[in-house]
């Protein structure tokens, strides 16, 4: 019997400790395990905190972008605004400042007062004159143009000379005179009365060469007069009095300025000067010493 007991003690002592060591275990390993839990849980909010931050960061930055987009948008409309006033007011300060009576066509059509004088007239150099002692004057922003047209036609071989470039109200009545005196009635259809003469705008030159001196009756036949035909509008330049025209005899030595671009666009088109509305050449009119 006493051996039987203590045996049976020893057999309960055993499941005690394992079960405390269980108990044990389970109880460490629960805590770390809530632990561990509690952290992961900690990490998914922070997570979805983080994720919900940046979400909110990436809506701030696209509404900022939006709103910059939006900026730049009304900048941009508000320099261009800017721009085109300060360029219609360029536009008109520099048509302010330009003679309109420039593109007028005054052939028996518009009328120039004795009072009008081109705003800059300039001595002609009389390098390029037929008569080099006659003092001859133009309009000083005309002149280079003319300077350089008639150096393009030394360079082709044609010696072009001025025989008469501005002629003032005064002078025109004077000439228109000795005319009808000469020709009587019959000088209304190659001279004009005073107030409209191209000449007196100062933009109006009438050629010659060295061999045909005054002789214009014969310029038609010219090499200088095929080359201003094919050449003169690179220069602002046309001929005022084609053949056939409404008002004048035509007069192949009668070159007027009236701007490269409008010049150019009378070319291109085929049309006359004085066939033009008003209207129409008026809009080259800013142009014209470009």
């Amino acid at each position: 019997m006493p051996g039987k007991h203590s045996h049976h003690q020893k057999y309960i002592t055993i499941p005690i400790a394992a079960i405390t060591l269980l108990v044990l275990i389970i109880g460490v390993g629960g805590y770390l395990f809530y632990k561990n839990f509690k952290e992961l849980n900690l990490t998914k909010i922070e997570l979805a905190n983080t994720k919900s931050n940046l979400a909110q960061s990436e809506a701030n930055a696209k509404k900022l972008s939006e709103d910059l987009d939006i900026e730049r948008y009304i900048n941009s409309t508000f320099s261009r605004q800017i721009s085109e006033i300060a360029g219609t007011v360029g536009k008109l300060d520099q048509l302010s400042k330009t003679d309109k009576e420039l593109l007028q066509k005054y052939s028996k059509v518009y009328f120039l007062n004795e009072n009008y004088v081109p705003e800059n007239l300039t001595d002609i150099l009389p390098d390029y004159l037929y008569d080099k002692s006659k003092q001859t004057k133009m309009h000083a922003k005309v002149l280079p143009f003319l300077k350089s047209m008639i150096v393009a036609a030394k360079a082709d071989g044609i010696n072009l000379e001025i025989i008469s470039a501005y002629r003032s109200f005064g002078q025109q009545i004077a000439l228109k005179d000795n005319y009808t005196v000469v020709y009587g009635s019959g000088a209304n259809t190659f001279s004009a009365d005073q107030g409209y003469s191209e000449h007196q705008l100062g933009t109006t030159i009438d050629f010659t060469t060295a061999e045909l001196g005054s002789n214009y009756s014969v310029f038609e036949k010219s090499d200088a007069y095929n080359w201003l035909l094919k050449n003169a509008y690179k220069y602002g330049f046309i001929l005022s009095y084609q053949k056939g025209n409404a008002y004048y005899e035509f007069e192949p030595w009668h070159w007027r300025f009236i701007g490269r671009s409008l010049a150019d666009m009378l070319r291109q088109e085929n049309k006359i000067f004085y066939n033009v509305d008003q209207r129409t050449i008026d809009n080259y009119l800013i142009k014209i010493f470009d």
